[in-house]
């Protein structure tokens, strides 16, 4: 869930460096809300598309799917497209969360802060997860992520993005692996880097985003 700097007039937050600040998140993202769709659009923001892609290949139609980081709801969008799955959203910006909630496309919402572990979710409740735009803003990616692999069912699929400077910084590949090692999951697919906003300026070919699919063990 990238996010138009102008927007950002207090300055708690930038995104191209990031924050991993749950209230300045939240501050954020509710600033941006209203307008988000639109500069997305001209930024030429595809993850959504190009992550549901990749996970749909795993999914039957009525799939239960968590959209976790949801945002106004891009993933969402594109999810219907491909079929008719049963939709929930958490996300930490209740601003974001209005509008996804005008999509019609979710059967629930809640508001949640993503780093607030465990998350409010039954075990083994899903088919699938999927997170585009989100872990940036996660201080421990994967806990996060080891959550999900409880909250998905045996042999789910959980889909995710994570951005080229953070993969390289954290060793990201690693910690991907580090979960396969404790039998959380198996690695499906992982991508190429993806173009990531390249209409922003601050990205364009600088920073891209690589996308990984996980089968759940």
């Amino acid at each position: 869930m990238p996010h138009n700097d102008e927007s950002a007039s207090t300055g708690t937050m930038s995104l191209k460096d990031g924050s991993t600040d749950s209230s300045a998140i939240a501050s954020y993202y509710d600033q941006w809300a209203d307008t988000y769709d639109e500069t997305l659009v001209t930024w030429d923001y595809k993850a959504p598309k190009d992550a549901v892609a990749l996970l749909s290949g795993h999914l039957q139609p009525g799939a239960r799917v968590l959209d976790v980081g949801c945002g106004t709801g891009l993933v969402s969008e594109a999810l219907k497209r491909q079929a008719n799955y049963r939709i929930d959203g958490l996300d930490i910006s209740p601003a974001s969360l209005k509008r996804a909630g005008e999509r019609s496309t979710y059967e629930d919402l809640v508001c949640h802060d993503l780093q607030k572990l465990p998350l409010p979710v039954e075990s083994d409740a899903y088919d699938a997860a999927i997170s585009v735009g989100v872990l940036t803003y996660i201080e421990d990616a994967p806990d996060l992520l080891r959550d999900l692999c409880r909250t998905v069912r045996s042999d789910g699929v959980i889909g995710f993005t994570q951005r080229t400077d953070r993969w390289q910084d954290l060793d990201f590949k690693a910690r991907i692996d580090a979960l396969a090692a404790e039998g959380l999951w198996s690695v499906v697919h992982i991508s190429e880097p993806h173009g990531y906003l390249p209409g922003n300026e601050d990205f364009a070919e600088e920073i891209k985003i690589i996308h990984t699919v996980c089968r759940v063990s």
